[in-house]
């Protein structure tokens, strides 16, 4: 069973579950990778163009990835002024990793 302070691991794989949306959390270990911008991508995420961008989807499907991973507890969100910035919640992915393993 899933740790209480884990995210629901059912919601968590469905997340995963979409190539793109995989990647996209795969993408986020290495925040420095994307193209720069105005506040460090290593301490208020990845703006939300750079992603879509890189994904070479519309700016909605974009959000829908990071609005479903963000429900699933993967990733925080971050606002600077009218942007979205994006991170990945290292601590609920290593708790998913942790209930996976003892499935």
């Amino acid at each position: 069973m899933v740790e209480s302070e884990s995210p629901d691991l059912v919601v968590a794989l469905k997340a995963l579950g979409h190539p793109m949306r995989l990647a996209i959390l795969g993408w986020l270990k290495e925040p420095d990778s994307f193209p720069p911008q105005d506040r460090p991508a290593h301490e208020v995420g990845v703006c939300l163009k750079h992603i879509q961008a890189r994904a070479e989807v519309s700016q909605s499907t974009a959000s829908q990835f990071m609005a479903t991973l963000q429900r699933a507890g993967l990733v925080t969100c971050t606002r600077v002024g009218q942007f979205s910035h994006y991170q990945r919640n290292e601590e609920a992915i290593a708790a998913v990793a942790r209930s996976v393993a003892i499935c």
